[in-house]
């Protein structure tokens, strides 16, 4: 009897032992929650621009001045073939060609308070190049006839 008594000790210290394998596991810890990051508009920025303009700007209509004949041919504006004074015209147009190359930069600082505030100030230099305003003048000069 003694023997069984043994034995039934022996099988349920053993029975216990293999049974501590089935503990339950241990759960994950929870997710760590990271908060959505807000938009601000603090920072330093840079940026470039280019493009062209283009435009005309035509005076078609010509400005004439009428020049009267002087007294003597030296003081005279127009003189004829024979070196005698005479009367006659100047005329002149323009047109302006405002078309050419338009570009620059700018360099800056905002400051938001309060991200999401709408609230935002800030610092910019900026640079800008224009490549406008070739001229193109007609002038002509010319005698009456039978002017003088």
């Amino acid at each position: 009897m003694k023997k069984l008594l043994l034995a039934s000790a022996a099988t349920a210290l053993l029975t216990t032992a293999a049974a501590a394998a089935d503990l339950p596991r241990r759960a994950a810890p929870p997710p760590v929650f990271a908060p959505v990051p807000v938009f601000t508009w603090t920072g330093f920025y840079a940026g470039f621009n280019a493009g062209y303009g283009f435009g005309t700007q035509d005076d078609r209509a010509p400005t004439v001045i009428g020049v009267p004949a002087g007294p003597t041919a030296a003081s005279s504006l127009f003189v004829t073939g024979a070196g005698a004074p005479a009367a006659g015209v100047v005329a002149f147009s323009n047109r302006n060609s405002n078309d050419g190359f338009v570009g620059g930069g700018q360099i800056g600082y905002n400051y938001q308070f309060t991200p999401g505030s709408g609230v935002v100030i800030g610092v910019e230099a900026d640079a800008q190049y224009v490549d406008f305003g070739r001229n193109r003048n007609r002038f002509a000069a010319a005698t009456v006839p039978g002017g003088g």
